[in-house]
């Protein structure tokens, strides 16, 4: 073999080699283009629905309130007695306890306005020289009444003593829809966060924008009287008392984040 068929055949070689090299770096090329190309594509994803630029915003909050009668009232009635036995206490309060529930139906009370919260059985102890020994027991029972007329709350509470109650706590007054006053109240505080923006714009020299976010949390302050009677023992002194139903309050809080330009 010459000189010249030893060129033509290295030459024969070195072609496919340069191609094979051309072709690895078109593939590099390509792969980053590809993962240049699909994170692009993760970021556009995440600011669909979003301005790619972050607004100037202002944060403003606005309180709003109303105030209703409320139409229904929750009262807990109780009876404590006591005995040398538990079989005793127990018959002595049930007696009680079923006088109380037959007598609050007998109102107009619903089953489902009437239930029982709670039930205990403790005993009594007498400490001498630093011992103790059980010398009876209590047996606590309770029921909670929702009246829906809040007419019928004084005839529960003068029942409650007629009955053998001496246990009357927890008396509340409640809005038993509030729907439509937490709209008004929402709208209130709406105003008055629109009314602080404005405000605060011209104080600032800028326009508001449009409303960027918004949130909102509601309160209401039911009436509730927690201070416990006791009845005396002749159910003849046992008179029904005059309860006031006042007003209840409603409010709402809301935050309200505006693009300002």
């Amino acid at each position: 073999m010459n000189e010249e068929q030893k060129c033509n055949c290295n030459g024969g070689f070195a072609l496919p080699k340069l191609m094979l090299i051309f072709l690895i770096i078109i593939l590099i090329c390509g792969s980053l283009m590809l993962i240049s190309f699909t994170r692009n594509s993760i970021r556009e994803f995440d600011y669909i629905g979003k301005s790619k630029d972050v607004p100037n915003t202002i944060a403003i909050s606005g309180e709003g309130e109303v105030f209703a009668v409320p139409d229904i009232a929750k009262v807990s009635i109780g009876m404590q007695a006591e005995a040398k036995t538990v079989e005793v206490a127990q018959a002595e309060n049930t007696k009680v306890m079923n006088a109380i529930v037959a007598g609050v139906k007998e109102l107009g009370i619903e089953d489902k306005d009437i239930k029982t919260n709670n039930y205990n059985i403790n005993p009594k102890y007498d400490w001498t020289d630093g011992k103790s020994q059980v010398i009876g027991y209590y047996v606590n029972q309770s029921i909670e009444v929702k009246v829906r007329d809040t007419k019928n709350v004084s005839k529960v509470i003068q029942l409650a003593g007629e009955k053998g109650a001496n246990q009357v706590s927890n008396l509340g007054f409640e809005i038993d829809d509030e729907t439509g006053l937490q709209s008004q109240a929402r709208e209130v505080a709406i105003k008055d966060a629109k009314s602080k923006a404005e405000e605060l714009a011209g104080s600032l020299g800028v326009k508001l924008g449009k409303v960027v976010s918004f949130s909102e949390s509601n309160a209401s302050e039911p009436q509730v009287y927690r201070a416990e009677m006791s009845f005396g023992v002749s159910k003849d002194a046992v008179s029904a008392p005059t309860v006031e139903l006042g007003e209840n309050s409603i409010k709402s809080y809301v935050t309200i984040v505006f693009e300002i330009l």
